[in-house]
């Protein structure tokens, strides 16, 4: 089946968002994280993934800074 037809993901977004954060040496800006996750997850929406981010900063395991409006530095506290 291909990737834009699968109903579920392989792997939860909370933990592609520490890996990707974890290969960029744990900063990097929201919109090349969201790029980087749209390759895996096609159907992935930006407000789907602002969600995400709220949801690991709240938990302590990201701080997300915002830089301007529309542009926020992510940068990795904790493993999960």
């Amino acid at each position: 089946m291909p990737r834009s037809l699968a109903p579920w993901r392989t792997t939860p977004l909370y933990y592609a968002i520490v890996e990707e954060l974890e290969r960029r040496g744990g900063s990097a800006k929201d919109i090349e994280v969201y790029r980087a996750l749209r390759e895996k997850y096609l159907t992935l929406s930006f407000s789907d993934f602002l969600h995400e981010l709220m949801k690991l900063e709240m938990q302590g395991v990201i701080y997300v800074s915002v830089i301007k409006e529309d542009l926020r530095n992510i940068e990795l506290l904790a493993r999960t």
